[in-house]
């Protein structure tokens, strides 16, 4: 008895294996594609900060200062900007403000002297400038300072701040160059009886100090 020869299925088994191969390798390739590619490195960013300018009357210590400040952190800039109004009535003048100038003027009564102190800061006019800022001292209605406060605008002249002593009769202005030498104002400019008005153009180096002339000797 013969019996039927049963037909060759090798070559659909093959081309099976090859259909789910190349299904199983296009499924890991979308796998693969659906991975984003790893994140650029992000630049670190510079530290938020930004500055002010502090007044204080100080009566019981017979002075009234007007300085330069900053403030650092992300915390504290947002602190800055966002009470400025109530930090002002406080005589802390934020640099925050870059829509428009501000200007503020404060009148003391102080050791028989009748000081007004006018600080104005304008925001930078570009991306490159910076803010610029200003004050003028009046002492019993005459002019006595008219100078910068923190940075002039050609970046020339630092003032860090003034103090005006009623009672002494002196105004101290502590101010340097573009290379952090110590500049002072003319000679008599400090006193608040004196006409001299303080401004950037006028302050200048401190005079050398001159040694005495050493006494001649006569050979005998």
């Amino acid at each position: 008895m013969t019996h039927p020869t049963r037909p060759d299925r090798t070559p659909s088994w093959t081309l099976l294996t090859l259909f789910i191969a190349a299904m199983l390798s296009l499924s890991a390739g979308a796998r693969v594609a659906d991975v984003p590619p790893p994140a650029a490195p992000q630049e670190e960013s510079e530290p938020s900060s930004a500055e002010f300018i502090e007044y204080r009357s100080l009566p019981e210590l017979g002075q009234i200062t007007i300085t330069d400040g900053v403030v650092r952190g992300a915390k504290s800039v947002a602190r800055l900007e966002g009470r400025a109004a109530q930090l002002a009535k406080h005589g802390i003048f934020a640099c925050t403000d870059e829509e428009k100038p501000h200007v503020y003027r404060r009148t003391d009564e102080m050791d028989g002297r009748r000081i007004e102190t006018t600080v104005v800061i304008n925001p930078p006019e570009d991306e490159e400038s910076d803010w610029t800022r200003h004050v003028t001292v009046r002492v019993d209605g005459r002019k006595k300072v008219d100078c910068s406060i923190g940075e002039s605008p050609e970046g020339d002249v630092f003032v860090a701040g003034v103090t005006v002593f009623p009672e002494d009769g002196t105004v101290d202005v502590v101010a340097s160059d573009a290379e952090g030498s110590t500049l002072v104002p003319p000679e008599g400019f400090e006193k608040l009886d004196e006409r001299g008005v303080i401004t950037d153009d006028n302050l200048q180096p401190p005079p050398d100090d001159v040694e005495p002339e050493k006494p001649k000797t006569e050979k005998v």
